[in-house]
């Protein structure tokens, strides 16, 4: 079996979900018999109190990372800042995760058969590269998102050359990389039209724990607590980034303002958090609740509070992601409603499994109809929520993608061999 060095930017008990997609993947490969370690940061997106004061995650400028043994995969965690919402703090923290993860890897990591890099950003795979280079390995490239598109679409780089050569930048890991994965095969048909041969590509999607996300009572811990028992709950969980388009939510909410039972649930955090709470005190929404991520143990009874799940994008971005909330939701048996064009993994993934259904993005009318729709034939719900729960079982449960991932690391360790 093969030696694996795991670059990640986070990695449990962040509870984000590439977190903890992450920590699943280690492990996983870990428990069949590959010898892998990680190369993470301290916890700093949203961690608890518990996590923060617990000395296994500490770092300083004096003892700059941690090691620990989790689950049998070793774990180093270097210095890291709590998620800053400036882009350009968040650029520098980047930059520093980079230069600390490349140093450690060299100075205490043994020579390994793959170097497995997760995006984004894109500019990790410059230290994949490195590593696999100084250290030796085959360097394997991960895309959850296609990036640097999604930072363009939303005017992050605008001026022509950066956006040549951050696009450059991409090709160059591309090429050099001995095989990519990618969580949607419209990923893959994306970069094949940019010069990537077929052979380097791997399908490894997003995956659920069916163990542990389960369908479940909504009388529960989480409900009580936030009285939405007796309330028709339509949620939306995960980061409240700039490519979401939140607003819509809140635009949607709008409509239902004279329905005193149906209420909708926020749960996350991310850039765009501070421009919506403010745009949701003065629109004076009292069917709308955000609240901060959610502890790991109570994930399960949150899904089961929702009669919906819904998963917006702003128009064009459900090219360049795949919602994890998705699989999710559809993992706890609850209908998702998502805002994504017809020739997407999005809405692809929801036809295959009959687990819900697409709306037009940015259509404030057709999402609020759809959700009308489905409160009025509760029946409906129930058997898309059903259908969802039985596709994820099948197709993209936690073993088996580990066993895509598993695969893929044979096949490089041979060809390298």
């Amino acid at each position: 079996m093969a030696k694996i060095l795991m670059l990640t930017l986070v990695y449990g008990p962040d509870t984000v979900s590439t977190a903890n997609m992450m920590t699943d993947i280690a492990r996983g490969l870990q428990a069949i018999a590959h010898e892998v370690t990680v190369l993470t940061s301290i916890p700093h997106y949203n961690p608890s109190s518990e996590v923060r004061s617990n000395p296994m995650y500490r770092a300083s400028w004096r003892h700059p990372y941690t090691e620990s043994y989790e689950d049998g995969v070793r774990v180093l965690r270097v210095l890291m800042p709590l998620k800053r919402q400036k882009i350009w703090t968040r650029g520098f923290d980047y930059l520093l995760f980079q230069l600390l993860t490349t140093i450690l890897a060299l100075v205490v990591v043994r020579r390994q058969d793959v170097v497995f890099v997760t995006s984004p950003p894109i500019t990790l795979g410059l230290s994949g590269i490195a590593i696999a280079k100084l250290r030796g390995g085959a360097f394997v490239y991960d895309v959850r998102e296609l990036w640097p598109d999604v930072p363009v679409r939303i005017g992050l780089f605008r001026h022509p050359i950066l956006v040549r050569l951050i696009y450059a930048l991409e090709v160059f890991v591309y090429k050099r990389a001995m095989a990519i994965s990618t969580i949607a095969r419209s990923f893959q048909k994306t970069l094949i039209e940019r010069g990537v041969p077929q052979r380097k590509l791997h399908f490894t999607p997003n995956f659920v724990n069916v163990n542990y996300i389960k369908p479940g009572p909504k009388e529960n811990t989480f409900s009580a607590r936030h009285e939405l028992l007796n309330e028709f709950v339509i949620l939306y969980a995960g980061n409240i980034g700039l490519t979401q388009g939140l607003e819509i939510i809140l635009d949607v909410a709008a409509t239902f303002i004279d329905d005193s039972n149906v209420q909708f649930v926020i749960v996350g955090d991310g850039a765009a958090r501070p421009q919506l709470e403010q745009i949701a005190t003065e629109a004076e929404l009292p069917n709308v609740r955000l609240l901060p991520f959610q502890p790991a143990h109570l994930v399960s009874e949150m899904y089961a509070t929702a009669d919906i799940c819904i998963a917006p994008l702003r128009e064009g971005f459900s090219y360049d992601t795949v919602p994890s909330k998705i699989y999710t939701a559809m993992a706890a048996g609850r209908p998702v409603i998502a805002s994504a064009e017809d020739n997407t993994e999005t809405a692809t993934l929801l036809r295959e499994s009959k687990a819900g259904l697409c709306v037009p993005p940015e259509s404030v009318a057709t999402l609020a109809y759809e959700i009308r729709a489905l409160r009025s034939n509760p029946e409906k719900g129930h058997l898309l929520g059903a259908n969802g729960r039985r596709w994820i079982e099948m197709y993209y449960s936690r073993e088996a993608i580990i066993r895509a991932y598993d695969k893929m690391m044979q096949d490089i360790t041979v060809v390298s061999d």
